[in-house]
C-alpha cells in the first residue's frame, strides 16, 4: 500500500514507513490500558477506537494516492486506533463473564482472531490481486472494522 503511494521511494524508506503506524499503535495500546484501568471503563477505550480506525482507513482511502502524505496519516491513525483497544478488550472478559468460563472464552476469542487473521490476510491479497489496486482491501478493512465496532 505504502509502496504504491506513487512517490519514487525505496525498499529502505518503505521499510521505515511501514513501522510508524507498528510504532503509533505501540504507544496508544500503553496510553489506552493505561486510561481504562485509571476510570474503570473499559468499553470506553474499545468501540471509539475502532471507529476511528475504521473511519481513518475509509479516508485514507477516499483521499487516495494523489495525496499521499495525508493517506499515509490517516494510515498511521487507522494502525494505531485498530491496535490500541487490544488490553482493555481483553480486560472486559474476566469482569463479564464468571471464572470458571473466562478462560475458554479467552482461548475461543484468541482462536477466532487468528483465523480472523489469516483469512483478512488472505482476502486482502485476493482483493488487491484480483482488482489490481488496493482500493477493494481499503473498504474491506474499514467496513470490518465498522463489523466490529457494531459487535
Amino acid at each position: 500500500i505504502i509502496r504504491s503511494g506513487g512517490e519514487n521511494l525505496g525498499m529502505v524508506e518503505v521499510g521505515w514507513l511501514s513501522a510508524v503506524p507498528y510504532l503509533a499503535a505501540t504507544i496508544a495500546m500503553i496510553v489506552a490500558s493505561w486510561a481504562s484501568d485509571k476510570l474503570q471503563n473499559r468499553k470506553l477505550f474499545v468501540w471509539p477506537l475502532l471507529l476511528i480506525a475504521a473511519c481513518a482507513f475509509i479516508g485514507s482511502w477516499a483521499v487516495g494516492a494523489n495525496h499521499f502524505w495525508i493517506s499515509y496519516t490517516l494510515l498511521v491513525i487507522a494502525g494505531a486506533a485498530m491496535y490500541a483497544p487490544y488490553g482493555p478488550f481483553f480486560a472486559i472478559i474476566p469482569e463479564m463473564l464468571p471464572r470458571n468460563v473466562a478462560g475458554g472464552a479467552m482461548a475461543l476469542i484468541n482462536s477466532m482472531g487468528a483465523l480472523g487473521s489469516f483469512f483478512g490476510s488472505w482476502f486482502v491479497g485476493y482483493l488487491n490481486g484480483s482488482t489490481g489496486s488496493p482500493s477493494a482491501s481499503y473498504i474491506f478493512m474499514g467496513v470490518a472494522l465498522f463489523a466490529s465496532v457494531w459487535l
